[in-house]
């Protein structure tokens, strides 16, 4: 399948948590919600509990609906099990799939869940994440238009993303694709168990590891921009190098950082004293934008701090490698 042009637009990725990253199924069959007939009740009951008019917390709706399917569990064990629902297991693709895209856009996760779930979510993940929106937080869950109008507000806010480059991913049509595609998002549904195979989306995916190998696609990314500093002829390194090192850190890098489309930076010193500095950028389109837009810019810093007391080299784009 051809990445569609669409995708090379996209800077900031969301996800569904549980069902689309995390399999919830595992998780209710270690209470013995087991079968279709039992994730159908479980479902429905914890639908009922968070469409009532006043707000629970997720870890009680999961706690009501355990105890409603499955009155002869111990309520121990049924809170236990709610307490640890962000310790769900990942899909086989889910932990190197979000590795993957960190490299070319922000990523984030819109969940039903509590704040404590979302943290046990990004160790159960093993990595942190740009953006990551509650059910606690909006006081509303999904699909609601209380929930996803503040969803979207939000999502706009901290990722600094328009609609227009946002992409939802998800196993559900009528909790994320069909209200996110009204809000204007661009939808991609992944094959997950248990999810609407049939849903309408802007993109459809067997798994996640193919929906990096498109994003990747069409992106042409992710890339590394190196740049080389060097003492110019007849300075002292001994002496200019921290200089430099110490201004990289505190004004050259973070402003860098702020540009459209860094997604990491890393300072490297070898033992000559050279400084390299590495920007991943998400793919072609952010270097060219840092190029026209940001790379004078950068470049008149460096000469306003340290005239022509230093020498810097930028290497060709190496493409770092696609998922």
């Amino acid at each position: 399948m051809a990445a569609p042009a669409w995708l090379e637009q996209i800077q900031f990725v969301t996800f569904d948590c549980f069902g689309t990253l995390l399999d919830w199924r595992a998780a209710l069959e270690k209470v013995d919600v087991r079968g279709r007939d039992d994730f159908e009740k479980f479902e429905a009951e914890a639908r009922r509990i968070a469409e009532g008019d006043q707000f629970v917390r997720y870890v009680d709706v999961l706690k009501q609906s355990i105890a409603k399917v499955k009155p002869q569990l111990r309520p121990a064990i049924a809170g236990l099990f709610a307490d640890d629902f962000g310790r769900t297991p990942p899909f086989a693709d889910t932990v190197r799939a979000i590795a993957g895209l960190k490299d070319l856009v922000r990523v984030g996760i819109v969940s039903n869940c509590d704040a404590q779930h979302a943290l046990d979510v990004m160790g159960t993940l093993r990595t942190s994440l740009d953006v990551f929106i509650t059910a606690q937080e909006v006081r509303a869950y999904k699909p609601t238009d209380r929930a996803w109008d503040a969803i979207v507000r939000l999502g706009v806010a901290r990722s600094a993303a328009t609609r227009d480059g946002w992409m939802h991913v998800s196993a559900f049509e009528r909790y994320d694709l069909t209200p996110a595609r009204n809000r204007g998002l661009k939808t991609c549904f992944v094959k997950r168990p248990g999810g609407d195979d049939k849903a309408t989306c802007d993109l459809r995916v067997d798994d996640l590891d193919e929906l990096v190998a498109l994003v990747a696609e069409a992106k042409r990314g992710p890339l590394v921009l190196e740049i080389e500093t060097t003492p110019a002829a007849g300075q002292d390194a001994a002496v200019l190098g921290p200089r430099v090192r110490q201004w990289l850190l505190d004004s050259g890098m973070p402003s860098m950082r702020t540009v459209p489309g860094v997604r990491a930076a890393t300072l490297l010193e070898r033992e000559d004293g050279t400084l390299i500095e590495q920007y991943t950028f998400g793919g072609r389109a952010e270097i060219d934008n840092f190029e026209a837009n940001y790379a004078p810019e950068h470049r008149a810093a460096v000469r306003d701090a340290f005239g022509r007391t230093v020498e810097r080299a930028v290497r060709a784009v190496a493409i770092r490698g696609r998922q």
